[in-house]
């Protein structure tokens, strides 16, 4: 049995985030915090799904204490090219957030992300190629079997997904799974040790609550090796049980600290739960 390495997601950034503990005191003093002050980072979030379009999210990192600035990133010249010869500047449709209206994402492509914005100097650029399809052959949701284990909580359902590894190469995949359309997790792991070979893959959420009627669905997103680092390296992250750790996940773009760059297939399956 084989089971991914789940990733969580906060309001949609994959951002390290401080949380604090109560204080208990007899005393009425208030008690105030300081805190250090950094500058604000760019975050890049750039994914091309295949036979989609492109999308790019821009915002920026917020002080804790600073917390109802407005973050997002507008006004910025995004341009994007792929494998064909095809240049493109994306249009903002929303604040902070950009589309293609003629590049598709298209397996085997390679794609070229630069963005400029006002506030950054340097030059920031990301590359990234799609691999080829894989696709899920059956999508398998039960109620555990899982033996239970004192004190550690184990998940109520288990949600399997088979799939035919190629083989004479090294694939990587990210799964995300949804319930009623909305993302609840999301998962990587690479075929180290099963390439090749028929796979069951677990998706393990103990946070995943079903009931009658909810559709489940599960995204298999074949992506590179650059894309995968960057989401286990979060992975780890968000496993921290204590300690914190001043290491952000390794990205492949430059120019920029936080965010990643994705082109990656798309194959989807959805179950009903009864």
């Amino acid at each position: 049995m084989k089971t991914s390495h789940i990733i969580n997601r906060v309001n949609g950034l994959l951002i390290p985030f401080l949380m604090l503990a109560s204080i208990l005191t007899s005393c009425t003093e208030t008690v105030e915090f300081e805190f250090d002050t950094v500058d604000p980072e760019l975050v890049v979030e750039a994914f091309v799904p295949e036979s989609q379009y492109a999308e790019v999210i821009l915002s920026k990192t917020v002080n804790i204490n600073n917390q109802n600035t407005h973050n997002v990133v507008t006004n910025a010249s995004v341009v994007l090219e792929d494998g064909f010869g095809t240049s493109e500047t994306l249009y903002e449709v929303a604040p902070g957030r950009y589309r293609s209206s003629k590049i598709k994402g298209v397996p085997g492509s390679n794609y070229t992300l630069s963005v400029a914005t006002d506030e950054n100097i340097s030059e920031i650029k990301s590359e990234d190629k799609m691999p080829k399809p894989v696709f899920i052959n059956r999508l398998r949701v039960r109620k555990s079997i899982l033996p239970e284990i004192e004190q550690i909580q184990m998940p109520e359902w288990e949600v399997i997904v088979e799939y035919t590894d190629p083989g004479n190469e090294t694939n990587y995949y990210r799964f995300v799974e949804y319930v009623n359309g909305k993302v609840i997790a999301s998962y990587v792991e690479n075929d180290k040790f099963n390439n090749g070979k028929d796979n069951k893959s677990f998706l393990t959420c103990v946070d995943r609550k079903l009931t009658k009627g909810d559709t489940l669905t599960v995204e298999m997103q074949s992506i590179s090796k650059a894309v995968y680092d960057y989401f286990y390296g979060f992975s780890t992250m968000n496993n921290i049980i204590q300690g914190t750790t001043n290491t952000n996940p390794v990205s492949n773009i430059s120019g920029a600290k936080l965010g990643y760059f994705s082109a990656h297939t798309v194959h989807r399956r959805s179950v009903v739960i009864e």
